[in-house]
C-alpha cells in the first residue's frame, strides 16, 4: 500500500476518525479509557473482527456473503455437541472448523453450478443453518464447553486479551495472503473484472470456491472465539453480525462491487462501530439508536461509492466524447 494511494488515504481518515471519537468518548465518559472497559472492548471485537475479515476476502473477489453470522453459531454448536456426545475435545475443534469449510463448500457450488447470485444462495444458507440452530437449542443455552478452553477468555498476553491477538493474527495472515501472493492478486483480479480475469488465464471458479470455503473457515473460528468469550452458544448468536460486518467493511473501504478493498481497513471500521457502540452503552443511550446509526452509515457510504462512480463514469465519457471530436 503506497502513501497517497486512495487505500492509504481511506486507511488514514478512518485512522483519524477513531482517534476523534475515542477523545470525545473520553470527554463524555469517565470510565470509558478504563483498563477494564477497553480490554471488554477488543474482546468483544474478536469475533465480528473475524467475520469482517471473512466478509472483506469475499467482498474482494466479487462475491457476497450474508451467512456469515450463522456459519459462526453453527460452527459453536457444533464444537459444544459433539463435546456433549463424548468426543475428544481438539476433534469436537477439528469438526466446527470442518463444518463452517463444508457451510462455505455449499455456498460455492450453488454460486459455481448453479450460477445462482451470491446474496440469494448465502441468504438461504443463513436461513437453513439458521433454522436448524434453534432446532438443536430450542431456545436455550448450550454451556458444555470444557474449562481449559473456556479460559482462554480470561487470559491475557501483554495486557492485550488472547482473543485479540488471536485477531490479529488472522488479520496480519489474511493480509499477506492478500497482498504478496499470487492467489491474492488472482482474488483482486476476480473482483475487479471477472471476464478478464477469466481471458487472462484465471481459474475464476477456483478463486470463487477458495473465497468460500476460507470464509467458512474463518467464520468458523470466529464461532470458537465467541464460545469462549461467552462461555456458551445461543441461539441468536451472529444474528445481527451481516448488517453490523457489511456496514464495518464498506466503511473501510472495500467495494461492494469487488476488486478493491484490505484488511485493516475493514477492521478499522470494526473499531469506529464498538467504540460508538461502548459510547452508546457508557452513556446509557437506547440501543435502539445502534441499528439506525448502522442503517444511516450503510446507507452514506454505499450511496458515495456509487455518486463517486457514476461521477467517474460521466468523465470518462467527456473525455472520450472530446477525443473523438464530439461535442
Amino acid at each position: 500500500m503506497k502513501p497517497g494511494s486512495e487505500q492509504f488515504r481511506s486507511i488514514l481518515i478512518l485512522t483519524l476518525i477513531n482517534v476523534g471519537i475515542i477523545v470525545i468518548l473520553s470527554f463524555l465518559s469517565p470510565t470509558f479509557l478504563t483498563y477494564e472497559n477497553l480490554l471488554s472492548v477488543l474482546k468483544r471485537m474478536s469475533e465480528l473482527g473475524m467475520l469482517a475479515i471473512a466478509e472483506t476476502i469475499v467482498f474482494i473477489s466479487g462475491g457476497f456473503d450474508l451467512s456469515i453470522g450463522t456459519i459462526m453459531a453453527i460452527s459453536g454448536l457444533i464444537a459444544g455437541q459433539m463435546y456433549i456426545f463424548g468426543l475428544p475435545f481438539f476433534l469436537c475443534v477439528l469438526l466446527a472448523l470442518l463444518g463452517g469449510m463444508a457451510a462455505g463448500l455449499m455456498n460455492a457450488l450453488f454460486i459455481v453450478k448453479l450460477r445462482l447470485q451470491p446474496f440469494i444462495v448465502t441468504l438461504a444458507t443463513m436461513s437453513i443453518l439458521r433454522s436448524i440452530v434453534y432446532g438443536v437449542l430450542r431456545g436455550k443455552t448450550l454451556s458444555h464447553f470444557p474449562e481449559s478452553y473456556l479460559a482462554y477468555g480470561d487470559l491475557t498476553i501483554l495486557g492485550f486479551p488472547f482473543l485479540f491477538l488471536v485477531l490479529i493474527v488472522f488479520a496480519v495472515l489474511s493480509s499477506l495472503l492478500l497482498q504478496r501472493t499470487y492467489i491474492g492478486r488472482q482474488i483482486y483480479a476476480v473482483g475487479g473484472n471477472e471476464r478478464s480475469a477469466y481471458l487472462s488465464g484465471i481459474s475464476v471458479n477456483r478463486i470463487k470456491y477458495t473465497v468460500y470455503i476460507l470464509s467458512g473457515f474463518i467464520c468458523a473460528c470466529a464461532g470458537l472465539l465467541f464460545s469462549i468469550r461467552i462461555r456458551a452458544i445461543i441461539p441468536d448468536a451472529g444474528l445481527n453480525s451481516p448488517l453490523e460486518v457489511v456496514t464495518a467493511v464498506v466503511i473501510g473501504g472495500t467495494a461492494i462491487t469487488g476488486g478493491k478493498g484490505t484488511i485493516a481497513g475493514s477492521l478499522l471500521g470494526v473499531l469506529a462501530l464498538f467504540l460508538l457502540t461502548n459510547g452508546f452503552s457508557l452513556l446509557n443511550l437506547n440501543p435502539f439508536w445502534q441499528l439506525v446509526v448502522l442503517g444511516l452509515l450503510l446507507i452514506y457510504v454505499v450511496g458515495r461509492e456509487g455518486i463517486s462512480k457514476a461521477l467517474i463514469g460521466k468523465r470518462l465519457k467527456k473525455k472520450s466524447h472530446q477525443a473523438a471530436g464530439i461535442k
